[in-house]
Order: structure tokens, then C-alpha cells, then sequence
């Protein structure tokens, strides 16, 4: 194992800023506990001002439990941010060159590099963020690793903060990979009306449903009235999330060109909880993580070690967009 130290590029700079946000579904939930806590709060208070011993009691035991959560989920994300920005005080990261005899994931979600003389590399994972419609972002989160395969024999150059031991990137330098672009063709094309043409149904199916849910109460004149509320809302929550996705589509249909990534697969890593389908899969290529979450899914089982097309939308901004498919090559 070959070991050095060398100043963090713009690159990692950026990465451990974006990685030590707290965003996303943990953000939501911290507010979320963090109001529930404050609304219990308010109750108790107004409880013991009014001395109801009946609310007391309750009110108290629920407060204790959520003030408890909320408290938890603070330190918690507190003491990831903290750990990840240190790494950008000491301005500085350890380059590991090793030769892979296995990876793992372990308990924790932490990445395990073993290397040919059974050095242990212990590193935190950082993945590219996600948009709604799986669009991969140039933001990064902190990530807890479910699996991870990889190919054994290989050289790598583990790029590793001095403080907070963050994966800033994994460097394998005899796997090059090619980007090149290309014009979205006849196929691709019908592909994305596809999806666009299964959004317009929704859309309309919601639309339709508005309609007869307020009709239907408007006969009915107040009898079920609670019913046609929950129906509406349903279908409504249908309308927010087909509108947006529909236009997004529909500036996919538009699209001229497409980026072609193309190269052999040195890393699969996964969120995904075994025999689950939540999560999310990366392939490496070459040093660059991409998000798999196709179109079209063409069922092609990909293995650490093949050689791979990635096709993405082009953006207007140049960058790639969702993924189209996927071909083993």
C-alpha cells in the first residue's frame, strides 16, 4: 500500500460542502418531529395551566417520547455535518494506491477496500444526490451502503479526507471510459412519448376524477360529504404529481441529443436492503458514479467487470439527464 498526502481539489471541496447539508427526506423528517415536539409542548403547558390531570398524564408521556426522537435525530445529523466538514478545515487528503483483493460493505453502511496484502481501508460513502424524476444531481449525500461488488486484482487510488475518513473518490487508472454525444433516434423518441403518453392518462383520469368527485357532492348535497373530501384529495395528489412530471417529459420529447457513456464497471454500489426494492443503485465507471434508474429497464444483468453503455437525455446545460437505458456490451 502506497500512501501520500496532497491538497483537496475544487472538486472535493464541493463534494464534502454539499455532503455536509442536511437535505432531502432527513431534513423533512427533523422538521416534522422537531413541530410534533412543539405542539406537544404547547398542549402540556396549556394542560398543566388548566390543571385537566386527564390530558396531563398523556400529553406528558407523548411529549417525553418525541422530545426524545427529535433530540436524537439533531445530534445525529449535527455529528455527520460536523464530522464531514472537518474534512475542509484541514484542506488536505491521503491518496491510498492498492491493489483490491475484496470490498464489502459493513454493519454500519461504511465501505470496507481490502487490499492484496489484507490491509483494511475503512471509508465513509458519498452518492451523487437524486431529483425527483431520478435525474442525477452534481450534489452529494452522505450514503449508508447496503452491498458493493467490485473487481478483485485491480489497482485503485483511493482519494480518503484526513479528517472524517469521507470516500472523496476512487480512482481505478487503467480503466479509461469515453463520453461522447449522439442524436436521439426514432427509438429513443418513442420511448419518452411513451412515458409521456402514461403521465397524460393520469393526468386526465385525475382531472376527470375532480370533476365527477365535485359533481357527485354537488348531488349529493352534503350526505357523504367526508367521503367525496378524501376521494378529492386523493385524485388531487394525482393532478400535483402528474403535472410536474409531464412537463418534464415533455421537455425530454424535445431533447436533440443524447450522452453515451461508455466503459468497463469497476464498482456496483447499493442502498438497496436485500430481497427490498427501496433503494438505489450506482454503477462506477472508470472514477465517475452514475445513477441506474432507466426508462427502460432492459433486464441486462450487469456484473463489476463489464463493459457497459450508459445513454442519458442531454440537457440544454449540456449535463446528462435521466437515463434512457442501459446496454451490456
Amino acid at each position: 500500500m502506497i500512501q501520500e498526502e496532497t491538497p483537496l481539489t475544487n472538486e472535493d471541496i464541493r463534494l464534502l460542502k454539499t455532503a455536509g447539508r442536511i437535505t432531502g427526506i432527513r431534513w423533512l423528517l427533523i422538521l416534522l418531529f422537531t413541530a410534533i415536539t412543539l405542539v406537544l409542548a404547547t398542549l402540556l403547558l396549556m394542560a398543566a395551566c388548566g390543571r385537566h390531570a386527564t390530558l396531563y398524564i398523556p400529553v406528558s408521556a407523548a411529549w417525553g417520547v418525541f422530545l426524545a426522537i427529535c433530540l436524537f435525530m439533531w445530534r445525529s445529523a449535527l455529528k455527520q455535518r460536523s464530522m464531514i466538514r472537518a474534512g475542509l478545515h484541514t484542506g488536505k487528503k491521503r491518496l491510498l494506491r492498492i491493489r483490491i483483493k475484496l470490498l464489502h460493505a459493513s454493519p454500519k453502511g461504511d465501505l470496507q477496500y481490502i487490499s492484496a496484502t489484507n490491509d483494511v481501508i475503512d471509508v465513509k460513502a458519498t452518492l451523487p444526490d437524486k431529483t425527483f424524476f431520478y435525474e442525477q444531481r452534481s450534489s452529494y449525500h452522505p450514503a449508508i451502503v447496503r452491498n458493493i461488488q467490485g473487481m478483485a486484482g485491480q489497482e485503485v487510488v483511493l482519494h480518503i479526507s484526513t479528517a472524517g475518513n469521507i470516500l472523496l473518490k476512487a480512482e481505478y487508472p487503467h480503466t479509461p471510459f469515453r463520453e461522447t454525444t449522439a442524436r436521439i433516434s426514432n427509438d429513443d423518441l418513442q420511448l419518452m412519448k411513451e412515458k409521456q403518453s402514461t403521465l397524460v392518462k393520469l393526468f386526465l383520469t385525475s382531472c376527470t376524477g375532480l370533476a365527477l368527485i365535485l359533481l357527485l357532492g354537488g348531488i349529493a348535497k352534503g350526505y357523504y360529504s367526508n367521503l367525496y373530501i378524501v376521494i378529492a384529495v386523493i385524485y388531487l395528489v394525482f393532478f400535483l404529481l402528474a403535472t410536474p412530471a409531464y412537463y418534464v417529459y415533455n421537455s425530454y420529447s424535445q431533447a436533440e441529443s443524447k450522452i453515451i457513456i461508455r466503459g468497463k464497471v469497476t464498482e456496483i454500489i447499493s442502498t438497496m436492503r436485500p430481497n427490498r426494492g427501496t433503494g438505489d443503485i450506482y454503477y462506477r465507471v472508470g472514477d465517475r458514479l452514475y445513477l441506474v434508474r432507466p426508462i427502460e429497464n432492459l433486464g441486462t444483468k450487469v456484473q463489476a467487470g463489464n463493459e457497459v453503455e450508459l445513454h442519458f437525455i442531454r440537457k440544454r446545460n449540456g449535463r446528462p439527464g435521466r437515463m434512457l437505458y442501459d446496454i451490456k456490451c
